[in-house]
Formats: C-alpha cells, sequence, structure tokens
C-alpha cells in the first residue's frame, strides 16, 4: 500500500510565523504584550547601541586595511605562481610533432 503523496505548499518564512504568534498574543493578552513592549523599550534605552554600533565600526576600518594588503599579496602570490607556471611548461603543439 503506497502513502498518498503530500501536495507541495510553500513553507512560510519564519519571520512571518513570528508576527503571526505576536499578533495573536497581543489579541489575546493585550496588557500582558504591552508590558512586554514597555519592559524591551526600557531594556534597549538602557543599553548603548550607539556605542556598541560606534565600536563595531572603529574595528571594521581598524582591521580593512591591513586586511586588503594581506589580499593583495595573496593575489599577487597566485599571479605569480600561475604565470611561473606557464613559463616552465612547454605548449603542448611543440611536444606531439615529430623531429625534422
Amino acid at each position: 500500500m503506497s502513502t498518498p503523496e503530500q501536495p507541495n505548499t510553500p513553507q512560510p518564512h519564519p519571520g512571518d510565523v513570528f508576527v503571526n504568534r505576536v499578533e495573536t498574543y497581543t489579541r489575546e493578552e493585550p496588557v500582558k504584550a504591552l508590558s512586554a513592549a514597555f519592559g524591551v523599550g526600557i531594556l534597549i534605552t538602557l543599553l548603548p547601541i550607539g556605542a556598541l554600533v560606534s565600536a563595531i565600526g572603529r574595528l571594521v576600518l581598524l582591521l580593512a586595511r591591513p586586511l586588503l594588503i594581506i589580499l593583495g599579496l595573496v593575489k599577487i602570490a597566485d599571479t605569480w605562481a600561475a604565470r611561473s607556471a606557464s613559463v616552465e611548461e612547454p605548449p603542448a603543439d611543440e611536444t606531439d610533432q615529430p623531429p625534422i
């Protein structure tokens, strides 16, 4: 006995599922939802979000120059290796010809 095939239904996006859960919870428990939103708002206000974003931005800019230099050196080494390999190997046409 074979099992019936399931129709190919698209999976909902996780963000949509979360939004639907929040909407349902807000309709069922409006006071708790308002209290939670107020608490999250205060928590965000107390956290130094601006300082964290600024510190991450400074770190990225500080590391950008050395990273670009290293990537450039790696690219130069790859190009050098490819050119030296092509110079060392004779072309395939010359080896296939019989001597005159």
